[in-house]
């Protein structure tokens, strides 16, 4: 069961390859003007992109189980705990993309469809401020995810060959999640830019790597003997 279990975090990792590359190549950005940003709740692309983010989550979730799984012998404590990042990292961004969908997207329609000029200013006021209670969750989410990501290159660094290998990957995408974390106080322009490469050049490819090892993997696990 374990064996194909593996090889289904494998193709998990491979699907949030295309995820990911959706998020930070296909989907546009929102309108920065709020008239045309009030209307995003019929925009079907837009709500497509809310519930493509929660898809991608969900992937990232099942194939780092895989890779916990496949480690738990080896090294249960950062295993472990990488995993329980990875949870965090999913849990903070389904959050923050329901609350757009069910919270702001409301707000939104309430706002086009409202007659009443004191209504509309408060609604005006609400959804102008609303992204800033989402802030701290995309917080987490960058900062869980470069735990992760640490915890995960940790509990390789006693592998050879291919594993050494992606140790070190893991904990350069680990360092450059903190960097992107980090800029979020820092504010420099230059980090920015490198954060937006790394994002559709850098993570797809790890996500690759990891496919590719887990499928490995898989392979080298012994079937379970069938009950008689």
């Amino acid at each position: 069961m374990q064996q194909n279990f593996t090889r289904f975090a494998a193709v998990c990792c491979i699907l949030s390859v295309i995820t990911t590359l959706g998020i930070h190549v296909y989907f546009p950005d929102p309108p920065a003007d709020f008239e045309k940003r009030v209307l995003l709740f019929r925009d079907s692309t837009y709500l497509l992109n809310r519930w493509w983010v929660i898809v991608h989550c969900l992937l990232v979730v099942v194939s780092m189980w895989g890779f916990a799984l496949t480690e738990m012998k080896r090294s249960p404590g950062f295993a472990g705990i990488g995993f329980l990042f990875f949870c965090v990292f999913a849990f903070a961004e389904i959050t923050r993309q329901m609350f757009v969908l069910f919270y702001i997207n409301d707000l939104r329609e309430q706002y086009v469809t409202t007659l009443d000029p004191a209504v509309k200013e408060t609604l005006k006021q609400l959804l102008t401020y609303a992204g800033l209670l989402t802030a701290p969750l995309f917080g987490v989410f960058i900062l869980s995810f470069g735990l992760g990501n640490l915890c995960y290159g940790i509990a390789l660094t006693n592998e050879k060959g291919f594993g050494k290998v992606l140790s070190v990957l893991l904990l350069m995408w680990g360092a450059g999640a903190l960097i992107a974390f980090g800029n979020s106080f820092w504010k420099q322009s230059a980090i920015d830019s490198f954060v937006e490469k790394y994002n559709f050049t850098y993570q797809p490819l790890m996500r690759i790597l990891i496919a590719w090892w887990l499928w490995k993997r898989a392979g080298e696990i012994q079937p379970s003997p069938a009950r008689p």
